[in-house]
C-alpha cells in the first residue's frame, strides 16, 4: 500500500476543503445556484468506504439513487444519493467481464438513454497490447429495478471501438506517441431529432488523453448495433481547457443534456504525486464544436471523474438541472475517501 505524504492533511483542513464555494463563471446565460457539501460514501455499517474509487455515474429510478462504477473491479455499486450509503452487495452479470491482474476492464465512463439502457466502457488504455485489450470494453444493458437492482443478463450486449478509436485519432495527424497515449474517461449518450423530424442517437465517448486538447467522438446508434458489432466514431467537438495551478486540465466526465442543447463535461488536473488541483464544468452548445464555455471552478483538493443529470425541470423561460459529481481520490493511495456531491444548474431564456 502506497503513503503520500503530500496527501497527509487533518480532519480540520478537510473539512474546511469540503466547505469551499464553488467559482462561478457565466457560460453564456448558464449559472450555478447552489452545492450541497460533498459527503464520503459509507458501507452498510455506517463506515466510510476507502476502497470504491467513483469514475462513471448514473440515475437509477427516479434519481434518489445512482449506479457507481468502481475503476478497480467490475462489479457496479448502487448509492444512495442523500447519505452516500453503498446499498447491499456489489452488483454484475456472467456477461460482464471478470477481474483481470492487468486492472481491466478498469471502467471510466457510464452513460443512460431515455429508454433506460446503460452504457459503460473501459479506459481503452494500456501499456502493452494484452493490457490495452483487457481495458477495451464497451457494454451496453438494462437493470431489473427494485429495493436492490440487479442487471438484467440477456440485455447485456458487447460492442467495439478500439480500431475506430485508433483510426480518428490518427486521422487527425497525431503522432504515434500521442496515439498511443488514448484513454477514454467518459461517455454520454445525445438523442435528438434530426432536421426531418426523425430520432436520432449517437454515443459519445470523451477522452482524457491525448492531453493536448479535450476531445469525443460519436458513433451513431440509432438502429441498435448488433452483439460485437464496431462501431464507427467520427469527430464530434475538442477545446483547450486551461490549465489548473500550472497543471495540465483533462477532460473526467461528459453528459448529454436536452434541454440545454448541449454538453456538460468536466475537467480536472492531477500531478505526478497524486496531489489534485482543481476541476473545472463546462458547456459545450450544439453546433459548437470548438466553443467550450466555462461554467465554474471548484474543488481545488479533490478530483471530479463523474458527473450525472439526476433531474430537469423547466418553469416558463428557466431550466434547472440537478446534477451529481462524483470525486474519486484515489483512496488505495491518499487514504481520501471518494465523496459525492449535487448542485443545481439553472439557464433562463434569453
Amino acid at each position: 500500500m502506497i503513503s503520500l505524504p503530500v496527501r497527509t492533511i487533518s480532519l480540520t483542513v478537510l473539512a474546511g476543503l469540503m466547505a469551499s464555494a464553488w467559482g462561478l463563471a457565466r457560460a453564456d446565460d448558464i449559472r450555478l445556484e447552489g452545492a450541497s457539501l460533498p459527503i464520503p460514501l459509507v458501507d452498510d455499517s455506517g463506515k466510510v468506504n476507502l476502497i470504491v474509487e467513483t469514475s462513471g455515474v448514473e440515475p437509477v429510478g427516479d434519481g434518489r439513487r445512482v449506479l457507481i462504477a468502481h475503476d478497480k473491479h467490475p462489479a457496479l455499486f448502487v448509492v444512495d444519493v442523500a447519505t452516500g450509503r453503498i446499498a447491499g452487495a456489489p452488483i454484475t452479470s456472467p456477461r460482464f467481464p471478470e477481474a483481470s491482474k492487468l486492472g481491466g476492464p478498469k471502467w471510466e465512463g457510464m452513460a443512460r438513454d431515455s429508454d433506460g439502457n446503460y452504457y459503460i466502457t473501459g479506459a481503452h488504455v494500456g501499456k502493452t497490447d494484452e493490457e490495452r485489450a483487457c481495458k477495451s470494453v464497451l457494454l451496453r444493458f438494462r437493470l431489473r429495478d427494485s429495493d436492490q437492482p440487479t442487471i438484467d443478463d440477456a440485455s447485456v450486449i458487447r460492442w467495439d471501438i478500439a480500431r475506430s478509436l485508433e483510426s480518428v485519432l490518427r486521422a487527425e495527424g497525431l503522432s504515434d506517441k500521442a496515439v498511443g497515449q488514448r484513454k477514454i474517461e467518459g461517455l454520454a449518450v445525445r438523442e435528438r431529432r434530426k432536421a426531418d423530424g426523425s430520432p436520432a442517437r449517437e454515443l459519445v465517448v470523451a477522452l482524457r488523453n491525448p492531453s493536448d486538447k479535450a476531445r469525443a467522438f460519436a458513433a451513431d446508434i440509432t438502429a441498435p448495433p448488433a452483439q460485437d458489432a464496431e462501431l464507427e466514431l467520427k469527430p464530434l467537438f475538442t477545446f483547450e481547457p486551461e490549465a489548473r495551478e500550472g497543471h495540465t486540465s483533462e477532460m473526467t466526465s461528459l453528459e448529454y443534456v436536452p434541454a440545454l442543447e448541449g454538453f456538460l463535461a468536466l475537467t480536472a488536473s492531477e500531478d505526478d504525486n497524486n496531489a489534485f488541483h482543481g476541476n473545472s464544468l463546462w458547456f459545450i452548445a450544439d453546433g459548437q464544436p470548438h466553443a467550450a464555455r466555462k461554467v465554474a471552478t471548484f474543488e481545488v483538493a479533490m478530483k471530479a471523474e463523474g458527473l450525472a443529470v439526476l433531474s430537469v425541470a423547466k418553469d416558463g423561460g428557466r431550466t434547472t438541472a440537478k446534477l451529481f459529481i462524483a470525486f474519486d481520490n484515489d483512496p488505495h493511495a491518499t487514504k481520501i475517501p471518494s465523496r459525492i456531491q449535487t448542485v443545481t444548474l439553472v439557464r433562463d431564456a434569453k
